[in-house]
């Protein structure tokens, strides 16, 4: 339903445009009219009707003066003009003014019923365009959100290559930077510390038995994760983050949330001040609107390629016993932060080396370890350390189907049998750099298989209606992982080569003169004559009439 406003100061004109538009319109309705220009601007002021009728002469303020203010209250508006005036300099007023329709009375009822019909379907067309760009702009921020979650996921657990990261921050988040840090933030409810100051007391040692001390204790995490099941504190917490600071923010997981922050290299105290003020600022509104207290743990700034370190920095400062709502791993205290950790931290990125299979990376990471610490193999610590990740890197191995005959337990005989800190690195660099080499082989090995077997079912099936989807369904593999490795290992597409395929098998039942035009075709595995004989002729140079002849002729 539309609505319409009638400007004249002639009743009579009112009153038949009310004739015509109840007789001849279900979808307008008249909600007011007016009798001068005045009467008119001031009430689309508060009834803003979709459509606007009205004459130019009319006492006080006229009609296209009125239009004028109108439209700067009211610019989606349609206006048409009446007017006994035939004058061009009206007209061409009308026209500036942004007026639909420009009628001379005495207006004929047939030229009124078709200018409304038309200005009906105009905003029709109006409000489904506008129905679809929000439904488009829902969509778009359902799958941003989608995106935003799943590189978040991809930082987390590596599934990632830094150029991928920087061409999605790019492309999706408007985000140049290559460094940033991450932030892990945990909510609760406030009487989660009843909880806390219960367990403290020893009081669930008054329960029957465990099962009632744990019934107690779900009870308050179901408190607690009710916090962030809240959509409008997940969206709140998110939109106040992305006011103050270019970030991705992740899913709600268990009972935080991780957000990658992205941040150029500077000064780094000014930068760790700026993080735990812009935190802060976001927590202080959430804690008025919510009863929830946080915390939150803010790791270093690293490169993409090494974000999960800021990650598990983030999570020592978060789990560490500091005081305050927010803490950054550099103001934990130097005790804390020990040489084990930055060893995992180091061991995480060399097993996601391995698992590439990239070689030199995996032996800088390794090089790395024994060279921060030199007297590793006079620090019973630091040397345990350094075999429980190389016992992590043989189960990496085996996980990725690599098989040694040897018993571990002569492997590990071999290492804590070593001399000197110069024996022992060269066992394990050459342990690392054997098992790199035999799991990129092994990759290797995989991928030609694949690219074989697309290759071998190409060659079976060309003839019928076959596509990307049905070979990657065959292989168990998703159509644009098939779809990148053949391209990376062959130099082709899928298509091409499905092409080329078909237009050899083409060309040899061409030059056997047995079958039709039409019949090739099809046994080439096309549906489509005209659009094979294009497509021959795009890659053989002729048409296929004209190459059999030619084939024939040359026989």
């Amino acid at each position: 339903m539309y609505s319409l406003m009638v400007c004249d100061d002639e009743q009579i004109m009112i009153e038949s445009v009310r004739h015509i538009v109840e007789k001849e319109f279900s979808n307008i309705r008249i909600i007011a009219t007016a009798r001068s220009g005045r009467e008119a601007i001031e009430k689309t002021l508060t009834i803003k009707p979709d459509i606007i009728l009205t004459d130019i002469k009319m006492p006080g303020i006229n009609g296209l003066d009125a239009v004028k203010e109108i439209k700067k209250v009211h610019n989606d508006v349609k206006i048409v003009v009446v007017s006994v005036y035939e004058f061009f300099e009206y007209a061409k007023q009308a026209v500036e003014l942004g007026v639909s329709e420009y009628l001379i009375k005495p207006v004929k009822k047939e030229r009124l019923v078709d200018t409304l019909r038309r200005i009906v379907n105009q905003l029709d067309d109006e409000r489904r365009k506008y129905r679809w760009e929000l439904e488009a702009k829902e969509r778009i921020e359902k799958m941003l959100s989608a995106v935003e979650h799943s590189f978040i996921y991809s930082l987390l657990f590596a599934q990632a290559q830094k150029n991928d990261i920087s061409r999605y921050k790019k492309e999706f988040f408007d985000i140049d930077n290559e460094t940033g840090f991450i932030v892990v933030l945990t909510f609760r409810k406030k009487d989660r510390k009843e909880w806390n100051d219960r367990v403290d007391r020893k009081e669930w040692k008054d329960c029957e038995g465990r099962n009632e001390w744990k019934v107690m204790k779900d009870s308050y995490d179901t408190r607690l994760g009710d916090s962030f099941a809240d959509e409008e504190l997940y969206t709140l917490l998110k939109n106040n983050l992305k006011h103050r600071c270019k970030c991705i923010v992740g899913p709600v997981m268990l009972d935080r949330v991780v957000v990658y922050v992205a941040q150029s290299i500077g000064d780094l105290y000014q930068q760790r001040v700026q993080a735990i003020s812009c935190i802060e600022e976001v927590m202080d509104v959430l804690e008025k609107k919510y009863d929830i207290e946080f915390k939150a743990g803010i790791g270093r700034i690293h490169g993409d390629e090494d974000i999960m370190i800021s990650y598990q920095e983030a999570l020592k400062a978060l789990n560490s016993d500091e005081d305050g709502r927010i803490v950054h791993i550099d103001d934990i205290a130097p005790d804390i932060y020990d040489i084990g950790y930055e060893i995992s931290l180091l061991e995480q990125k060399l097993i996601i080396s391995l698992e590439n299979g990239d070689v030199q990376r995996c032996l800088t990471i390794l090089s790395d370890i024994f060279r921060k610490h030199p007297n590793f193999f006079e620090q019973d610590s630091i040397h345990y350390r350094i075999i429980e990740m190389m016992a992590a890197i043989r189960r990496i191995a085996t996980e990725n189907g690599i098989r040694d005959n040897t018993e571990p337990g002569c492997y590990f005989k071999r290492i804590l049998c070593c001399r000197s800190r110069e024996e022992f690195e060269q066992i394990c660099t050459e342990e690392v750099r054997q098992i790199a080499c035999r799991i990129i082989a092994r990759k290797k090995s995989n991928i030609g298989k694949l690219v074989e077997m697309t290759n071998r079912l190409i060659n079976e099936r060309f003839s019928q209606d076959l596509n990307l989807e049905d070979i990657s369904k065959e292989l168990h593999i998703s159509p644009q992982y098939l779809s990148r490795l053949y391209k990376n290992e062959t130099g082709e597409n899928f298509i091409e080569r499905l092409t080329s395929v078909r237009i050899e098998n083409a060309k040899k039942l061409l030059k056997e003169n047995r079958y039709s035009i039409k019949e090739v075709c099809y046994m080439s595995g096309y549906s489509d004559p005209n659009y094979f004989s294009k497509l021959f002729k795009k890659h053989v140079g002729l048409s296929p009439t004209d190459f059999q002849k030619q084939a024939l002729g040359g026989a």
